[in-house]
């Protein structure tokens, strides 16, 4: 049996309410109560019958016994799964708010469908063990207790035959146990990989279309499928050796007794009543501990899912920070800044100073660490080493939640979610009103064309913006950093993949955007900075020059080379 400690520690991160705990274990004890004063009314409502006649407040004292019982079990019942379903679902919460936390190069490094699959599918084997199993084995345990107690007092040695199956049915379960523990870790891990094929398919199709890759999705999907495939005739293989041997343990207990028990009743030893009582009894002992091998079952599942909802949690999350953004605009400056990505150097030794309220251009040659300083700017990385500082401090100091604050981030793909135009504009200022999202639209010269779809800004974009075009996405996305009002702004050239109409419009919006703010442009086409305050050039992942447009043409090789190109 592997250790119940994680699987504990997990269950602790969710916040037991412990006043329902309390509460599902008194109508637990009260309905286990109950059901165990059945067998002893029985046994003296029969023998009665044997000795005085038939008696109907005898009867009606047993079935009234009866319903209070049944009562007593749906409402315990309905009280242990509410109980589960509070537990997973407070999980389920520390879970995404971990996940929403952590630092971007764990996403670099594991595909969205794999992390959906610990949050969805993981907790789900957790929920099932606590929702399902857990209710009926806490149960099953009380009057598991509650029956060989009584037992032991209406015949011992009846009550100690049954026992003998105790230790049989541990040693049985234990070695498959392990077993299943280890095919359920085998398939969780299956299962996630076949959801992040699922999620990187289903988010690319239209590649997949226009491609005609079909048929290899096709294969590599059904290659998934079998894998799963063979790991559940493995969990049916163990399920088929466990259960029957349940079975057969309960099944020569249950002979072996009632041969006892019909000798103890013909030597007069025990009353008819009795026996019928241990026989119930034995029931009440069977049925949970039947149910045992499932429970076990579903418990080695779910230690295979803690173990791997506990790898994500101990994945370190983003710092946040103590100390409070400057209110005014400082400086940002790269004080000998390097970086890379794994074994390979991004950046080698950066220095620049950012002034505020000015407009600095980033150019390089494609992969020179452009985009790269951007996420270093946004705190998505941290330096491999160096610093780089807002004002006086490391931007590594200050409160995450007010840093992030400060930047409007408009890239060339125009990311877009799922939602209306409404949504889409507000997102990341949900308190937003209709009246500042429509200036927003305004100053991102989008009214127009917003007005001219059926449903205005109520208009779903559909996944990734696909019912726009790009040109419409990129003046959402403009109209959305207008809205966040930024102080610094972060443009990867947004102008870059627009047709000359469009281009034209997004540049409007853009100078409404750019007005009175901080701004760092990631130039594509070097006709569109030749008004920014300071260009600074990279190569190799160093700093090779900076100044204006008409200096840096008159004085730097590589930046002549590119201009005469007029693209990057």
């Amino acid at each position: 049996m592997q250790s119940m400690k994680p699987l504990w520690q997990l269950l602790r991160k969710s916040n037991i309410p412990k006043n329902l705990v309390m509460i599902v274990l008194a109508l637990s004890v009260i309905e286990t109560i109950a059901a165990l004063a059945i067998p002893l009314l029985t046994m003296n409502m029969i023998n009665g019958f044997a000795n005085v006649g038939f008696s109907w407040s005898m009867i009606g004292i047993v079935a009234a016994v009866l319903i209070v019982q049944a009562f007593l079990s749906g409402f315990a019942y309905y009280t242990m799964r509410k109980l589960g379903e509070r537990i997973v679902a407070n999980l389920r919460k520390y879970v995404w708010r971990h996940v929403l936390a952590l630092r971007v190069p764990y996403f670099d490094g594991h595909e969205s469908g794999e992390t959906m699959s610990r949050i969805t599918q993981d907790t789900s084997v957790v929920k099932e063990l606590v929702t399902d199993q857990f209710v009926s084995f806490i149960s099953g345990i009380f009057s598991i207790v509650g029956a060989v107690i009584i037992l032991l007092w209406i015949d011992w040695k009846m009550t100690l035959l049954m026992l003998i199956a105790v230790p049989l049915a541990i040693f049985a379960t234990l070695p498959l146990g392990q077993r299943m523990h280890k095919i359920a870790l085998a398939n969780q891990d299956e299962l996630a990989q076949f959801s992040g094929h699922l999620g990187r398919v289903l988010a690319n199709i239209r590649l997949v279309k226009s491609a005609q890759s079909e048929h290899m999705e096709n294969e590599r999907g059904v290659k998934r499928i079998e894998g799963l495939y063979r790991f559940g005739l493995q969990e049916a293989k163990v399920m088929a050796i466990l259960s029957p041997i349940m079975t057969l343990i309960m099944m020569i207990v249950l002979i072996l007794l009632f041969g006892y028990g019909g000798a103890q009743v013909a030597s007069g030893a025990i009353s008819a009543g009795a026996l019928v009582a241990i026989m119930i009894y034995l029931v009440q002992i069977i049925i949970p501990f039947t149910q045992m091998a499932t429970f076990f079952t579903a418990l080695q599942k779910a230690l295979g899912a803690t173990e791997r909802i506990q790898q994500m949690l101990v994945q370190p999350v983003e710092p946040k920070g103590d100390m409070a953004v400057p209110v005014t605009a400082q400086p940002l400056q790269f004080r000998d800044v390097h970086f890379q990505y794994g074994d390979t150097p991004i950046l080698r030794g950066m220095n620049f100073t950012i002034q505020p309220f000015q407009t600095t251009a980033f150019v390089s040659s494609s992969g020179g660490g452009k985009t790269t300083m951007f996420s270093l700017i946004e705190r998505f990385y941290d330096a491999t080493s160096g610093e780089i500082t807002y004002g006086d401090h490391d931007i590594r100091r200050y409160k995450l939640s007010e840093w992030r604050a400060l930047f409007g981030y408009v890239t060339q793909d125009a990311p877009l979610m799922n939602g209306s135009i409404r949504d889409n504009v507000r997102y990341g200022k949900s308190e937003a009103t209709d009246e500042e999202v429509r200036e927003a639209l305004r100053l991102a010269y989008a009214t127009d064309f917003v007005e001219q779809l059926e449903h205005g800004i109520d208009t779903e974009v559909g996944e990734g913006g696909i019912k726009l075009s790009g040109g419409q996405k990129q003046r959402i996305a403009i109209a959305r950093a207008i809205l966040r009002n930024p102080h610094i702004l972060l443009l990867d050239e947004a102008t870059s993949n627009l047709d000359n109409e469009s281009e034209r419009e997004v540049q409007l919006a853009l100078q409404q955007l750019m007005k009175e703010r901080t701004t760092i442009v990631i130039a594509h086409r070097l006709s569109t900075i030749t008004q920014a305050d300071q260009i600074f050039m990279f190569e190799h992942g160093q700093l090779s020059g900076a100044g204006t447009h008409e200096e840096l043409l008159a004085t730097h090789t590589y930046y002549q080379q590119l201009w005469r190109k007029g693209t990057l």
